[in-house]
């Protein structure tokens, strides 16, 4: 019994050394990773905290922001259709439109609201208050306005007003 009890107390032992060992080591290495990342980053090894000029000249300066103009819509109230949650629907955008067409689209503004109106009017209680109903809407929108001003003359619709009361 004595020989068994004398392998078991030495084999406890071996196994404390060995992960003792292995906990110092990893600490040891843990310090030293951090240590050389900290070297290689304040030394610009890797180039993660600074700006290196090749970055600072492919940053894009004002003069480069593209040519575009903003052509409001004015503000439009609907009144929903019965059955709706809501009685009235509340629009205002604005038209993207490159800056040398911006007069065309302005001065076609009473077609567009005409167009808009229509359409807004037309729309039943689930095409308003259904899920993914702006970007729908949003995009039925952008094609009437793309038919009244012309192909290549408006590059987007920006919805900055769309509430449901």
């Amino acid at each position: 019994m004595a020989l068994a009890e004398a392998t078991q107390t030495n084999t406890d032992k071996d196994e404390k050394k060995s992960s003792k060992i292995g906990l110092i080591l990893s600490v040891l290495l843990c310090v030293a990773g951090a240590a050389l990342g900290y070297f290689a980053l304040s030394s610009g090894l890797l180039p993660l905290g600074k700006a290196t000029t090749v970055e600072v000249e492919n940053k894009v300066s004002p003069a480069a922001l593209p040519n575009v103009a903003f052509v409001e819509i004015p503000t439009m109230i609907v009144t929903l259709p019965p059955g709706a949650q809501n009685e009235h629907l509340r629009f205002s955008a604005k038209i993207e439109v490159p800056t040398e067409y911006q007069g065309d689209v302005e001065f076609l503004m009473p077609r567009i609201q005409d167009v808009l109106n229509g359409y807004l009017r037309a729309l039943t209680a689930e095409d308003i208050e259904g899920p993914g109903a702006l970007f729908k809407i949003r995009l039925q929108m952008f094609r009437r306005i793309v038919v009244v001003v012309g192909l290549g003359k408006a590059n987007s619709l920006l919805v900055t007003e769309f509430i449901l009361n």
